[in-house]
């Protein structure tokens, strides 16, 4: 069995991109959630990449084309408010995990939503530039934990 040994000096250089990877990625996590609100699909469009998916909370899966391209679809949905609190980040090579908590007031076809859900977003490095390649939403059913 071989091991690797890098001097400090190499680990200490490198912990401060990952901490600034960390909070450029709950930067845009929370911004994508603030575009898809206000509906600017072309922000959105521009954060995805071509394979993205949507894995929506009765299962079905959403490509792309159907949140912001051509095959878009009509969703009668009503969010009165929405608050995402900032989870884990895990980051490995040039892809990176995103599990959030959303607390939100919101309707779809005059049916309500849960009130609270976790968010889990996988992002992958292309370039300098973070792009989302798949998002889950699932209702947070338990009674909350402390620190929930």
């Amino acid at each position: 069995m071989r091991r690797w040994l890098l001097p400090l000096a190499l680990l200490a250089a490198a912990a401060p991109a990952a901490a600034d990877d960390r909070a450029d990625l709950l930067a845009i996590e929370a911004e994508s959630h603030n575009q898809w609100l206000r509906g600017d699909t072309a922000a959105l469009a521009e954060l995805m990449a071509e394979e993205y998916r949507f894995v929506v909370m009765n299962g079905a899966v959403e490509r792309r084309a159907e949140i912001v391209g051509d095959e878009r679809r009509t969703r009668q949905i009503s969010v009165r408010s929405l608050e995402l609190e900032p989870g884990e980040v895990t980051i490995r090579g040039g892809t990176a995990a995103v599990i959030s908590t959303m607390r939100l007031d919101a309707s779809v076809q005059g049916r309500p939503l849960p009130e609270r859900m976790r968010v889990l977003s996988v992002y992958t490095r292309d370039g300098e530039q973070w792009r989302l390649l798949a998002r889950s939403i699932t209702p947070i059913l338990a009674p909350p934990r402390p620190g929930d």
